[in-house]
């Protein structure tokens, strides 16, 4: 592009015209600083005229001048008479000594018009470097620059520069200025500046309309005086002076609450937010203000409605449990709360609380945190009617029902979850108890001989139950024994330790045995394992016991006295049944059976009946049953007032209940009451009457039913009393538990001493050198068994001072290597006799705190031990190390025959042996074990046994506190 279309370019370029106009000085105006420096140009190079001109799209303007005559003075002129044009467009000075020979300038009408011949120009720039215009000095005559000049014109030059970018600097603040002015004043929250003394500097429209104080009245007023109320101002005041004083602000920043006061008097709460700077040295205060007090109402009603909201959840029976949209708890109501409790910290639909209490519906398999109901909602899904269980806070086992839905709001956003937990445990059971008496009812009608029918009822309760094994044992009197003639067992169960028991016991032995001899129920703990249940129950007629119902739950279940109770009645049902077919020497049908069975159920009919109710008249009956003989024994005659009828054969003591039950009704309530009824046949029944209302088109409707609870009654009445007989022989085994353990100590003391005389006496016989080898020998023996004997009253005698509480200690620093290398020393010997290697790995210092003879007993029970049950060629090693925390840990292992995994758990118990040592002849009383425990126990130790590893053998770890506990 050449230089021409380049210039035209730049005079109509759009940022370099803005940037112009932005300058202010195209108006026409007095601008005292640049006429200062054009006289001074004029001046100082001698020219007749100067100029300050800027160069428009069209024209030039003179902003300052000296020697220009009108008009061209005030309004300036076109382009065509512009000098000045040339040094915008080429950006760079312009020096001409003689117009009329440049080929730019000879032929512009400012040569004649403005006598213009002699011009020297410097660019005038704009702080982003666009160019303005001209500083220019023109004579009236052909003149040569010189360059003294033309230096003293650009420097004159710069300075008008650096006027124009102040005077653009300050109209830019000026603008911004207005600009936040005319913001502020349309801005919805109140604006308030104070300086230091606390008088209002600012004061926009909206806080005027807020205070109601015009700005002319605010302005220069104490701000505290204006807004706050009363009670406030001192504190104000004070907080001023702490600001004038360090000129900081603890509150500057900050958004605020607090109350405030308009015009009339009106308080209301305002949300503030404060900047607190510093201008000139001093500081100044500025505030938005708006008023919250529909948020505060707002926030007051949420806070209402969520006191509101948890009240009512608290209120419920059901469990309600909700999640936020990050699946943090935030909701669990009261009975949640009492029905399931979590540890401390923050829980997570996903997180795991703490031990396994959240079951599938078979009350076995732990729940997985995802397969939880609030969980699957969580994520989005409906859940509908989930069974499970839940190990509740008071260690019951409860079966819950649970809906769940994610919380979604209308445009879609999922807000969280919340699940409803529905306890049915009372109605689970009594659905499992029903359908336990209609299985045993069913099968007892097919059963073809007593054989099977007992062991079709087994099957059919263990199966409703969902217990592992059922047993039936059938009594032989004449014989004195108990013969188990059938055995169901789960497979898709593990059915505990069942076989290998025999199948015929004597009377009292076993749980079988043990039911039979005392004709009572027993729900206890299996002895081979205490994570299950034996359940055995009595099969009766009359007062003879004819055989015994035995179950295994492979869970730990508490007593149920309406699960007994109901067994109870199955064993009643089965024991007639057994005693009916007895009776008829097994020679009846399965049809003669069935026949009588639906006899017996064919009697057992509830009676039910629906009345209408009009308003001022009598009810009127819509339904009632055919056979009224299940309440009354016999059926009413035709036509009857059912109604009046009740009310007549009621028992006298029982009329208010009825009265009562018809005045819930006519209320609207559904009620219920257990009444005696005097029968058409002479007797009195215990019925159970329900009745509903309900209302249809404007009518009152009642739908009723009684049914005869009279065996029910007698089965809780024989329960309680039950119960009162097993109260009465526990408490006599109690007595006779304490009983054993006084003989035994009195028999062990009394052995004490003639025992002791025995010794010595044997002794002094082996001390006797004419003693034959014989004779020697014989007193050798007696010595060795007098001593193991005494060993035995020992462990009794402690044995009696631990269960008395009478352990005493005398503990003092004592070095535990001593004691193991005197205890293993003392074992060498039987250790050599079988070629068992002993090995010893004991840390240089191991100190404890422990009595040295009560440690010695223990040391040498555990390696006592080790050597008695390791086989031939085996090995016992002992190590002991000295923990961080305080203690001494001392592991004595074997590689002997070890313990079973099912009884380590029994192994500290008195008097218990292993199996596997019983069963290889191994001697040994039961005790040491127990004796060493309590010791330990004692000295605020550990006892605790593991297998050595995996080719067997047995480690006994020990743990004792270094040093004595620390007094407070």
């Amino acid at each position: 592009m050449d230089n021409g279309s380049a210039g035209v370019d730049r005079l109509g370029d759009a940022a370099r015209l803005r940037e112009l106009r932005e300058t202010g000085l195209l108006a026409a105006g007095c601008y005292p600083s640049l006429d200062r420096l054009v006289h001074s140009a004029a001046q100082q190079v001698g020219a007749p005229m100067a100029l300050v001109t800027l160069v428009d799209a069209d024209r030039q303007v003179f902003v300052s001048q000296v020697g220009i005559t009108a008009p061209w003075a005030v309004h300036g002129t076109p382009l065509s008479h512009s000098f000045c044009q040339y040094v915008v467009t080429d950006d760079a000075p312009l020096v001409v000594p003689d117009a009329h020979t440049d080929d730019r300038l000879s032929n512009n009408p400012a040569i004649e018009d403005l006598h213009a011949v002699a011009y020297a120009a410097f660019p005038l720039h704009s702080p982003d470097g666009a160019v303005l215009g001209a500083f220019c000095v023109i004579d009236t005559v052909p003149r040569h620059w010189t360059a003294q000049e033309l230096a003293i014109v650009q420097a004159l030059a710069t300075a008008v520069e650096t006027e124009i970018a102040l005077r653009m600097a300050n109209r830019d603040l000026l603008l911004a200025t207005e600009r936040m002015h005319r913001v502020l004043d349309t801005a919805n929250d109140a604006f308030v500046s104070a300086d230091a003394d606390g008088m209002v500097t600012a004061w926009n429209a909206a806080a005027a309309a807020l205070f109601g104080y015009p700005p002319v009245e605010a302005l220069g007023r104490p701000v505290g005086d204006l807004i706050l109320p009363a009670r406030c101002r001192a504190a104000h005041d004070a907080g001023l002076r702490r600001v004038r004083d360090s000129g900081v602000s603890i509150l500057s920043g900050q958004r605020l609450e607090l109350a405030a006061v308009d015009r009339s008097g009106r308080e209301f709460p305002i949300e503030m937010t404060l900047q607190v700077v510093q201008e000139d040295g001093a500081p100044v205060c500025h505030a938005f203000l708006h008023d919250i007090s529909g948020r505060t109402a707002a926030e007051q009603q949420v806070a209402d409605d969520r006191t509101y909201l948890h009240s009512l959840l608290d209120s419920l029976d059901t469990g309600v449990v909700a999640c936020d949209a990050d699946g943090r708890l935030v909701l669990r109501n009261a009975a949640l709360r009492h029905l399931y409790e979590l540890g401390e910290g923050r829980h997570t639909v996903t997180s795991r609380p703490g031990p396994d209490r959240v079951y599938a519906a078979d009350g076995v398999r732990p729940l997985e945190p995802a397969e939880l109901p609030l969980a699957r909602a969580y994520t989005g899904e409906h859940v509908e009617g989930q069974e499970l269980a839940i190990l509740a806070a008071d260690g019951r086992r409860r079966r819950m029902v649970a809906n769940a839905r994610p919380i979604t709001t209308a445009d879609g956003r999922r807000l969280g979850a919340v699940a409803a937990l529905h306890d049915v445990t009372d109605q689970h059971r009594a659905a499992v108890l029903q359908q336990t008496q209609y299985a045993v009812a069913r099968v007892l009608a097919d059963a073809g001989s007593a054989e099977q029918a007992a062991t079709d009822a087994v099957a059919a309760i263990a199966t409703a139950l969902g217990w592992a094994r059922g047993e039936f044992w059938r009594t032989d009197d004449a014989a004195g024994t108990i013969d188990r003639i059938c055995c169901w067992t789960d497979p898709a169960q593990p059915p505990g330790a069942a076989a290998g028991e025999p199948s015929v016991l004597p009377r009292g032995t076993g749980p079988a045995g043990t039911v039979w001899e005392t004709g009572t129920d027993l729900w206890t703990p299996d002895p081979a394992d205490d994570r299950h249940t034996v359940i055995g129950l009595p099969v009766r007629s009359d007062a003879r016991v004819l055989g015994v119902l035995l179950f295994l739950s492979t869970a730990a279940q508490d007593p149920d006295a309406d699960l007994l109770a109901m067994l109870d009645g199955v064993c009643a049902h089965l024991g007639r049944h057994l005693e009916r077919r007895r009776a008829e020497e097994l020679a009846l049908t399965l049809a003669a059976t069935r026949r009588a069975l639906d006899r017996v159920v064919s009697q057992v009919n509830d009676y039910v009946w629906t009345f209408t109710f009009p308003p001022g008249g009598r009810p009127t009956p819509v339904y009632v049953s055919p056979d009224s003989s299940g309440i009354l024994g016999e059926q009413l005659p035709a036509g009857t007032d059912i109604a009046m009828a009740l009310a007549e054969y009621v028992h006298t003591d029982d009329r208010v209940l009825l009265a009562g039950l018809r005045d819930s009704v006519m209320s609207g309530s559904a009620a219920d009451a257990e009444v005696r009824l005097h029968g058409l046949d002479g007797v009195t029944r215990w019925v159970w009457i329900r009745s509903v209302p309900r209302r249809e088109d404007g009518i009152l409707y009642v739908d009723g039913i009684a049914t005869d609870v009279t065996a029910r009654r007698e089965l809780t009445e024989r329960r309680d009393h039950a119960l009162r007989d097993q109260q009465q022989q526990n408490s006599r085994l109690r007595e006779l538990d304490r009983l054993k353990d006084e003989l035994v100590a009195l028999v062990s003391h009394e052995l004490r001493n003639p025992l002791a005389t025995i010794r010595g006496y044997t002794e002094m016989l082996l001390d006797d050198s004419e003693l034959t080898a014989d004779h020697r020998h014989l007193a050798t023996v007696i010595d060795k068994h007098s001593a193991h004997m005494q060993g035995l009253v020992d462990d009794l005698l402690d044995t009696a001072r631990i269960d008395a509480g009478q352990l005493r200690l005398e503990p003092r620093p004592v070095s535990l290597i001593r004691l193991v290398v005197d205890s293993i020393d003392a074992r060498r010997p039987d250790a050599a006799a079988k070629g068992i290697t002993v090995t010893v790995d004991m840390a240089r210092h191991l100190p404890v705190h422990a009595d040295p003879i009560r440690l010695r007993q223990v040391l040498d029970n555990l390696v006592s031990n080790a050597v008695k049950y390791t086989p031939r060629d085996g090995c016992v090693t002992v190590t002991g190390r000295h923990d961080n925390d305080g203690t001494t840990t001392l592991r004595i292992s074997d590689t002997g025959i070890g313990i079973p995994a099912a009884e380590r758990s029994n192994l500290f118990d008195r008097f218990f042996r292993a199996t596997n040592a019983v069963s290889q002849g191994i001697k040994g009383t039961g005790l040491g074990l127990t004796i060493s425990k309590a010791i330990i126990d004692a000295h605020e130790g550990t006892l605790t046994a593991e297998p050595a590893g995996p080719d067997g053998g047995t480690a006994f770890i020990v743990t004792l506190p270094s040093r004595p506990p620390a007094c407070d």
